[in-house]
């Protein structure tokens, strides 16, 4: 039997090797809330949480399992053949290809019939961020660079972060089912046409996967009606999600932009898979400012509507990881913790088992 409460998973980022522990977790829940009629009808996350939260679009744990065992074993071009717009910093990194051929490999035809399946009521969103030079001048190697290092810097004090000026930042959603009235710059449609490349900008991390993403291949449909052109600055590029919104909560709820997705995308349960250890909920990957005192979260955690799961032990796969036989030692860790928690009564009466 079905639960009747509407559940959300707010999948984190973390890059490959967080999100590998995070697909292990997912596995085990996926598999006991449809076991136990309370899968999540909502899901969401930019990053590696962007990608996570498809898979649970698609309705069936196989498909995280699928990604995971894959990973790293993808057939990629030699070092020299690398197309030069994907290569890493250093020159040579293949780990764009990966991810491209991640994407391709996992969300198949199967699994994007998961997605869009018509007589099911879910909703996906992934974020990205669009970013522009305020002197409207083309996104160049060096701005690249900047964000790279402005990456580089999120753990550090906030006297010692790289914050590079002359930007303006713009979350970006896509969304499944998105009723044509709430479509605007900031909340787009999430099509089969543009399905793959959604996923691949919301994990752009500049230098480090390549160039930024143009916006041309995420309009995803031509149909005007559907898809308004983009206004602003032509040359704005999509970079990692995570630049300008990691964690909704407080944007849903503050930004006018966004207030009316928070409403249809609204739920009774939140579950969110936190990459942080110690269970801070960031809301961008800059880390200015963390959520777990905001008031709104802070009520939600009280009254039980919103649960926070984090890494109960030290992740060894690195965030650039593509080492198959490291990332599913990393998943399988996952799994066990999520066994260890589906046994315990608090997570069973969060879901009201």
């Amino acid at each position: 039997m079905r639960n009747s409460l509407r559940h959300c998973w707010i999948l984190d980022s973390g890059g490959a090797g967080r999100g590998a522990w995070q697909g292990g977790i997912i596995h085990e829940f996926m598999r006991w809330t449809r076991d136990h009629g309370c899968y999540p009808t909502i899901s969401m996350g930019a990053s590696a949480g962007g990608y996570a939260a498809a898979d649970v679009a698609t309705g069936t744990e196989a498909t995280v399992l699928k990604g995971w065992t894959h990973w790293g074993l993808e057939e990629i071009h030699p070092p020299g053949l690398v197309p030069l717009e994907l290569r890493s910093f250093w020159g040579l990194g293949k780990f764009r290809l990966h991810l491209i051929e991640s994407i391709r490999y996992v969300m198949a035809e199967t699994e994007l019939a998961g997605v869009f399946d018509p007589h099911q009521d879910k909703k996906l969103l992934v974020f990205t961020t669009r970013v522009r030079r305020v002197d409207h001048q083309p996104f160049r190697a060096s701005d690249a660079m900047r964000y790279f290092w402005k990456s580089v810097t999120r753990k550090m004090p906030r006297s010692f972060k790289y914050l590079p000026e002359n930007y303006v930042e713009d979350p970006v959603v896509f969304a499944t089912n998105l009723p044509h009235e709430l479509c605007s710059e900031n909340v787009r449609p999430l099509t089969r046409q543009n399905y793959h490349a959604v996923i691949e900008a919301s994990c752009l991390v500049p230098l480090a996967m390549g160039s930024p993403m143009e916006p041309c291949r995420l309009l995803g449909s031509s149909e005007p009606a559907v898809t308004p052109g983009w206004r602003g600055d032509p040359n704005a590029v999509f970079l990692d999600g995570g630049f300008a919104m990691k964690m909704p909560i407080r944007i849903f709820r503050k930004d006018p932009r966004f207030q009316p997705l928070a409403r249809w995308a609204a739920a009774d349960k939140t579950l969110i898979f936190c990459c942080d250890p110690t269970a801070r909920l960031w809301e961008t990957s800059s880390r200015l400012r963390c959520l777990n005192m905001d008031s709104a979260v802070a009520e939600a955690l009280e009254d039980k509507r919103m649960m926070i799961i984090c890494p109960d032990h030290k992740i060894e796969a690195g965030f650039l990881c593509h080492d198959n036989t490291k990332i599913m030692k990393t998943f399988r860790r996952g799994q066990e913790q999520a066994e260890r928690l589906l046994g315990t009564e608090a997570v069973q009466r969060f879901f009201g088992i």
